[in-house]
């Protein structure tokens, strides 16, 4: 039995690797690319698509997927004031989809391209009876930015806008939800698979003192505040976009804030909420003020408490 009879044809991988040096570039060495220079506090960070692909591949929109993966790890790092410098991506199909390997790295290009990183390689592996569709995951490598600081009560909350659910939930919405079904008036398609938000602009508002600190509301959701909070309690009230409330329609409170980002998919802590605000609107990030850090308690969004 040859190889190509267990699944795996190497014929078909040697040609994503030939799309890959098309549209990323080739490497410096024989197996890697690298950074020069000095750097301080560098980080590397890893995230993934999760089961949104699975969807994205229904709509073909696997460039999606690309320019997610990216964004993913992006908003993590910059939650810490850091900077993204460089990218790598790993990207597992089953035999049959090798053809979607380049739509997903025409993503990962392009996004990385947005946040001013390079991509330096990746992984494409085939893998027969493991993988039955695909999955995409990438590494950023960031160096430091902008200091954050400490919250304190009295801090406003400001919240960014998401543009949909980002990368978080699917396999739940997928049971909620057809994808050509009609919601909002709009296709669950378009509703679900907008790219996530590029929240990287944030850092200007960091190095200049105007935000404190951020969090990014991914798996989780609304409980990843906590993790800037410490023992601190925080109180927010927002609108709901309408694919929010349909999602609230199907579950419980503590799901829909647990789970989903419901329509906030970062929220930002400062002292000076004008000016924040006003920033926000310069940079082009649709922001709103959302709540106030307590002296304690537990979180609380839209009267749901969640801890």
């Amino acid at each position: 039995m040859r190889y190509k009879e267990a699944g795996v044809d190497l014929d078909k991988q040697r040609e994503i690797h030939k799309a890959a040096g098309t549209i990323l570039g080739g490497l410096k060495g024989a197996y890697v690319n690298w950074i020069g220079g000095n750097l301080r506090d560098l980080a590397l960070h890893v995230d993934g698509v999760g089961t949104k692909t699975i969807w994205l591949q229904e709509a073909d929109r696997m460039e999606v997927a690309g320019w997610d993966c990216v964004m993913v790890n992006v908003n993590d790092v910059v939650c810490d004031g850091f900077k993204p410098l460089a990218v790598v991506d790993y990207i597992a199909l089953r035999p049959g989809l090798e053809d979607l390997a380049a739509d997903v790295l025409r993503g990962v290009k392009e996004a990385a391209r947005r946040v001013g990183a390079v991509v330096l390689g990746g992984e494409t592996a085939i893998l027969p009876d493991l993988i039955n569709g695909v999955d995409v995951v990438c590494t950023v490598a960031a160096s430091r930015y902008a200091e954050t600081a400490a919250v304190k009560p009295g801090d406003f909350i400001v919240g960014l806008e998401s543009t949909g659910p980002h990368a978080n939930g699917y396999s739940l919405l997928r049971r909620l939800f057809k994808l050509d079904e009609t919601l909002c008036g709009d296709r669950v398609s378009e509703l679900f698979l907008r790219p996530v938000a590029d929240y990287s602009p944030v850092l200007e508002l960091m190095k200049s003192g105007i935000i404190k600190s951020a969090a990014h509301i991914t798996g989780g959701s609304f409980r990843k505040i906590r993790r800037v909070l410490g023992n601190l309690g925080a109180e927010l009230a927002f609108k709901l976009p309408c694919w929010a409330r349909e999602v609230a329609k199907r579950v419980a409170p503590e799901e829909a804030y647990g789970v989903f980002n419901m329509g906030i998919g970062m929220v930002l802590f400062t002292e000076d909420k004008e000016g924040a605000l006003r920033e926000l609107e310069r940079l082009g990030l649709p922001a709103k003020l959302i709540g106030v850090v307590k002296s304690d308690g537990p979180v609380v969004v839209n009267g749901v408490v969640l801890s």
